[in-house]
């Protein structure tokens, strides 16, 4: 009998160059890696190509960029980058800056100019084709790949989809039908309105990184929104349609001329949770309108505002909205991702898919931990059941990391490169950010058991899958607040993992054990990392960020490592 050789693989790679910047490689249509460039550089949000992610993607595949059928380029006029990626990325984050306000109202005018925008995708593709990549394919547009990236792991035939970030390819927002037709684009919000310039205005004149204005949320819940509320109408809004973002003249915008000033003398919680709730109130309204004019109940979210969980549970609360789901890459960590599903469905056809799981990242060998270990000179165990031994220690109280699997891809640690500890404890949030040389504000996020989540949160339904990737607030139960005051907003939400055993069985079974000791379904789940870096992805990261952190105790793959004394 005679046997046939299997096909060759077929190969897509596809390239995000910006900030953010990061690699997804294909193999016969399905994701088969995907890793974001800061995690392999150690330089928080590192833009322009993607050198380190591309070359780690065709390790894990074990093939040459020559075996790669195609390369897909996203972000069809971000030329910028790819002229000069040492110009802009310094300045590229003062929201304040000339040179910031110049490229916005650049990224404005594509929108507008069919001839600028012909100019600057040809520059693009220029620019690109000087890297020699080998059969590079036509770009995809910076929001259509956010909203692939949203549709196509939703699993929904047909949905609405949302996009919302600060400016990609033009446009801060779009709004798409997605069915069997594909994704049609119905409207949008051009860069020179955008939720993520006046959210991002507002972390800076609070002294966070824009890129951190996630900070702004957890600092929100301390203060009285109404107090500033009148200022931030005046900076951020909706039309009269529901249909595009308002926002005033760019070019006057200074910390210290109006709203700007006047909001500076006003207490820092009470301009974020001012912030906070105009941001909700306008993004609110404006899926509202779409999901009223389009008729469609499921909807499915991508872009960095949807990092924003609490305006994605106030979203998922409207009337007329069944169920959402946010990418749990959500920022621009997904867009190359986005980038090859949008192309697979255009070329091939493919249809949704619930995504199952974000451990799409490079692995560390056993032997590589082991000899990790002793390059460190930690002494080490190999338990024979190492759940049982975290569950323990966590039990009696103490506070481990768990590196175990391939990374997360995203923003959100779910379990491969986390930090576990119990709930209970409403100080939680201050003692151990102290131990990680972090500052936050929002308290930690729970990782709780699938099957007694409708015992901790409320108002659940519709809301299911996107809470297994921590992408949304749920209020909680008088049980969980009783339990797990440590991982309660002031608000009475919290922002769940829920874990079901095939998800992770390892990361489950710690779970599980620790539930069966002491009748709590939920831990702590912070990410593996500390103040400023991005989260571990080597054996080496998590060695040195525990040996940094003061933590307990160490799951280094199949290794138990404990601190002396």
């Amino acid at each position: 009998m005679m046997h046939t050789a299997d096909p060759k693989p077929r190969w897509l790679l596809a390239i995000h160059e910006d900030t953010n910047a990061n690699a997804t490689l294909f193999r016969d249509n399905q994701v088969h890696f995907a890793v974001a460039e800061e995690r392999l550089t150690r330089d928080r949000f590192a833009g322009g190509f993607p050198v380190q992610a591309v070359s780690e993607c065709l390790r894990f595949a074990g093939i040459e960029l020559t075996d790669v059928d195609a390369v897909l380029p996203a972000n069809r006029h971000h030329f910028l980058p790819r002229l000069a990626p040492g110009l802009i990325t310094g300045e590229e984050h003062d929201f304040f800056g000339a040179r910031h306000k110049a490229w916005v109202y650049f990224q404005h005018a594509m929108t507008r100019s069919s001839a600028i925008a012909w100019l600057t995708e040809s520059l693009s593709r220029a620019l690109l084709q000087r890297k020699k990549l080998p059969k590079l394919l036509d770009f995809v547009d910076h929001h259509t790949a956010h909203a692939a990236s949203a549709w196509l792991t939703s699993g929904w035939p047909a949905c609405l989809c949302v996009t919302a970030d600060n400016m990609g390819d033009g446009w801060s927002s779009k709004v798409f039908v997605a069915n069997s037709a594909g994704l049609q684009f119905q409207y949008g919000s051009t860069a020179r309105h955008s939720p993520g310039q006046f959210y991002g205005e507002i972390a800076q004149l609070l002294g966070f990184h824009n890129l951190l204005a996630g900070k702004v949320t957890g600092l929100a819940a301390h203060g009285d929104p109404a107090v500033c509320y009148a200022q931030m109408e005046t900076l951020f809004g909706l039309d009269p349609a529901g249909r595009s973002f308002t926002s005033p003249g760019l070019w006057w915008r200074n910390k210290q001329v109006g709203a700007y000033r006047s909001l500076q003398g006003h207490k820092p919680a009470d301009v974020a949770a001012a912030a906070q709730r105009r941001l909700e109130d306008v993004l609110v309204r404006y899926v509202q309108t779409a999901v009223r004019e389009t008729g469609l109940r499921k909807v499915a979210l991508a872009g960095g505002v949807f990092a924003n969980v609490v305006v994605n549970q106030r979203i998922l609360s409207l009337p007329e909205v069944e169920a959402i789901w946010v990418h749990p890459a959500m920022t621009d960590q997904g867009i190359s991702m986005g980038a090859g599903l949008c192309h697979l469905q255009q070329t091939h056809g493919l249809q949704p898919e619930q995504l199952q799981h974000a451990f799409l990242g490079p692995q560390v060998a056993e032997d590589e931990l082991g000899a990790a270990l002793d390059a460190a000179q930690l002494r080490h165990t190999r338990p024979h059941d190492i759940a049982e031994r975290a569950a323990q220690a966590i039990a009696a109280g103490k506070v481990i990391a768990r590196f175990d699997g391939r990374l997360e891809y995203g923003p959100r640690a779910l379990g491969n490169r986390s930090i576990l500890c119990q709930t209970h404890d409403p100080a939680v949030n201050k003692w151990l950010n102290e131990r990680l040389r972090r500052s936050e504000f929002m308290p930690f996020a729970p990782v709780t058991l699938y099957d007694h989540a409708a015992a901790c949160y409320r108002d659940l339904e519709g809301g299911h899958a996107a809470a297994r990737f921590m992408t949304a607030t749920f209020a909680v139960t008088a049980a969980m607040r009783e339990k797990s005051a440590g991982v309660v907003h002031l608000d009475g939400t919290a922002r769940p993992q829920l874990l079901r055993e095939q998800d992770n069985p390892g990361y489950f079974a710690i779970l599980q054990r620790f539930f069966e000791l002491t009748g709590t379904p939920s831990l702590v789940n912070t990410s593996f990392n500390l103040h400023s870096e991005p989260i571990v992805c080597t054996a080496t990261d998590a060695i040195a960020a525990w040996q940094t952190s003061r933590l307990d105790a160490l799951i280094l793959g199949p290794f138990w490592v404990q601190r002396a004394g």
